[in-house]
């Protein structure tokens, strides 16, 4: 996605973008969703940016040469997170913590970038919530998600929400085990999820590290079938689902237990033992 294109997204800067410049309220804690984290990274850049040129002394660094290092990645008193697995560890947050201790090297803000805000764990949850409880001067939290409801309500009750413009949804963009997976649950309540036990365990159930990937793919799905319910969007392609089918609090449940089984995923489980969990979690509600 080009600058320019980002530029063209007047929802993005009338909601967002244009408050910060004028306005300048800076909160200590931002949880930004999307439905895709990969895709959504230069609108994240340009808040990031935009964060940082509140507080700029240009005589120590101009606005082109700020651009440049954010852009690359390179600038100092931006910390960046991306989780290499499906849980963020409390010692990455430790770590990061540790860096926020030197000064600022251009005496504006320190922001610190947390990717995949959903993988928290209660561990590393609890470690970011202190950071968040008591916050510190000049230094920023922006967390990022593909789902606000896999988000510990404490750490956002800390923040300042903004839903980016979310990307097209498109059927191709799924595997086609996510969407038959998909399919199995939003029916579960019309048809025992153990009648599928079979079939999905031959299509679906089948490499670990697949599973995971699936999984992630589920819980996007199911988040946005969350927003159909607010009118903030609707699903394009599966017209079969909807809220009729399960209830809102039938869904969180879902979501729950989504991110529960991917982080058994991480430790030695017996794939058996782990898949009957799995849809017994599922009916629990």
């Amino acid at each position: 996605m080009s600058e320019q294109s980002i530029k063209n997204d007047n929802l993005f800067y009338k909601d967002i973008i244009e408050p910060l410049q004028k306005e300048q309220k800076i909160q200590h804690a931002y949880l930004v969703e999307t439905n895709s984290i990969e895709e959504i990274e230069p609108y994240i850049t340009l808040l990031v940016e935009t964060l940082f040129q509140c507080k700029l002394d240009e005589k120590k660094l101009t606005k082109e040469k700020l651009h440049t290092l954010i852009k690359k990645q390179i600038f100092p008193d931006l910390k960046i997170l991306k989780p290499q697995t499906n849980v963020i560890k409390k010692e990455e947050l430790l770590e990061l913590k540790k860096s926020l201790e030197e000064k600022s090297v251009y005496n504006g803000y320190q922001i610190y970038l947390i990717y995949d805000a959903q993988k928290l764990n209660a561990s590393s949850a609890n470690t970011i919530l202190k950071f968040l409880e008591e916050p510190e001067e000049n230094i920023i939290a922006i967390l990022v998600t593909n789902s606000r409801y896999q988000v510990l309500d404490t750490i956002l009750s800390r923040c300042q929400v903004l839903s980016l413009p979310h990307l097209a949804m498109k059927k191709e963009k799924f595997m086609e085990e996510t969407l038959l997976l998909f399919e199995k649950i939003s029916h579960y309540k019309e048809k025992n999820l153990f009648f599928s036990y079979n079939e999905l365990l031959e299509k679906v159930f089948t490499e670990k590290e697949k599973i995971s990937k699936i999984l992630d793919e589920i819980q996007i799905l199911f988040s946005e079938l969350l927003k159909e319910k607010y009118k903030m969007k609707k699903l394009e392609f599966i017209s079969n689902i909807s809220l009729q089918n399960l209830e809102e609090k039938q869904v969180l449940h879902i979501l729950s237990v989504l991110q529960k089984k991917k982080e058994e995923l991480q430790y030695n489980v017996n794939m058996k033992l782990w898949i009957d969990s799995f849809f017994l979690s599922l009916m629990e509600v």
